[in-house]
């Protein structure tokens, strides 16, 4: 068992990993896999994708409002992330600040459940007020801590394992979440509204508590490359708009992403359609979160392993597939059942999707401007990802629901058709030097 354990921590004579992060490799590889677990376990009790919109139908029947919270929670953690990347670049340690803002992350899942206890009491218009502010406030959190936990990430494991490290730390906080699914089925069908969802959700908080604990035993050497001098605002800009104007690649690829991302406007209605249009109960929400997890599972066993190999591109490739495979099954669901399929589709496929984009965002431009490169990467395409659901709510209100998965499929056809024929995976081109900076961006 030591042997394998050995083999799969062995760093390639290539890799270009310091000899301090070799050093501590396998306890940062360890802690912070054990920190995504216990996140994703927390998450499957706080289910964007199925008890969350669920839990807003009980408070508006307007789709445009559910559609709202896939739409903050996506937008939120993307928006922020340029803002904090020349920040994050100065810092010859991240982890003071991924700890900082982790901490400030964590609170808005506890107040969750105790606004969940006190919203009915509010004007109608007001509870749906509360708890899209609320919605937001842990969205923003995420989005202010994304890009230095993303650097953080990308110092401390090389680039040989971030494909496994993604994949793994997925696998197992699928693992436990299909566990938690499972208990938040039984919490929310045993006990009454809305005590079943203030349980539900403070089930969640203590998962994502627990997350914290394993990022602090994290071991982050020192950065090895010069820190470049701050610039202005304006002179930040140009050098903003130079990426963008010159490195065709990057470019296509955020066009080709963001097209993607419009193409995931039905994900967070599917759940709600399958309760509506079969009368299920409320507690199938969690059935489908499971099933959801369960597929990730195989998902992230195969990914990883197949994005360190072969490139992440292609795992994004072949993950968006299996998305568009559900879109097309759930326009045609005759059944209740058919619905599970779609859903393992949407997991296994998603999985991919997930790993592809944390990891090949890592890869493109030279190290020391990462943190811009992945917050261009997140904010140049937040705007997609935020207008993606309210625009799914609203098709739903003028045309329904099978126009809505019409219109999801021809975004995610054409997201796919330019990611396949015109971007090259970031690994296979030469490291280009900074473009000049003539222009600039605002």
């Amino acid at each position: 068992m030591g042997s394998v354990l050995d083999r799969f921590f062995e760093l390639s004579a290539d890799d270009p990993a310091d000899p301090e992060i070799a050093r501590h490799f396998r306890r940062n590889f360890v802690v912070n896999t054990a920190d995504g677990i216990a996140w994703l376990f927390g998450a499957s009790f706080v289910s964007v994708t199925t008890i969350l919109p669920v839990y807003a139908s009980r408070l508006t029947h307007s789709p445009v409002l559910i559609g709202m919270i896939p739409a903050l929670m996506d937008a939120g953690w993307f928006l922020p992330q340029l803002f904090m990347a020349q920040h994050v670049e100065q810092l010859p340690r991240t982890l003071p600040t991924v700890a900082f803002l982790g901490a400030l992350e964590r609170v808005p899942y506890l107040a969750l459940p105790l606004v969940v206890l006190w919203i009915d009491h509010l004007p109608h218009r007001l509870a749906i007020g509360v708890f899209l502010a609320l919605i937001a406030w842990m969205a923003l959190a995420s989005g202010l801590v994304a890009t230095p936990w993303q650097e953080f990430i990308a110092r401390i494991i090389p680039s040989s394992h971030r494909g496994r490290f993604f994949g793994i730390s997925h696998l197992g906080g699928q693992l436990l979440g299909v566990g938690g699914a499972a208990l938040a089925a039984v919490v929310l069908s045993r006990f009454t509204y809305p005590a079943n969802y203030a349980w539900c959700f403070f089930l969640g908080f203590l998962g994502i508590f627990f997350s914290y604990g394993f990022l602090l035993l994290s071991k982050e050497p020192p950065m090895t490359h010069p820190i470049a001098p701050r610039q202005s605002l304006r002179d930040y800009g140009r050098r903003l708009a130079a990426i963008l104007r010159t490195v065709h690649n990057f470019r296509t690829y955020l066009i080709s992403r963001a097209l993607g991302y419009m193409g995931n406007m039905a994900n967070a209605f599917l759940a709600v359609y399958a309760i509506q249009r079969f009368a299920m109960a409320d507690a199938q929400a969690a059935v489908f979160t499971a099933i959801l997890f369960g597929s990730g599972v195989l998902g992230y066993a195969v990914w990883g392993s197949l994005g360190d190999r072969f490139g992440h591109k292609r795992v994004l490739e072949m993950g968006s597939l299996f998305g568009m495979a559900a879109l097309a099954l759930a326009l045609t669901a005759r059944s209740p059942q058919i619905l599970n399929v779609v859903f393992a589709l949407l997991g296994f496929g998603g999985a991919g999707v997930i790993l592809g984009d944390l990891s090949i965002a890592l890869e493109f431009g030279p190290v020391p401007e990462r943190p811009t490169y992945i917050g261009l990467a997140r904010t140049v395409t937040a705007p997609a990802i935020f207008l993606a659901p309210i625009v799914g709510g609203a098709i739903i209100a003028v045309a329904g629901y099978h126009a809505l998965f019409v219109v999801a499929l021809a975004f995610s056809m054409a997201g796919l058709a330019l990611l396949w024929l015109r971007v090259v995976e970031p690994r296979h081109l030469p490291t280009a030097p900074l473009p000049a900076a003539s222009e600039p961006l605002f």
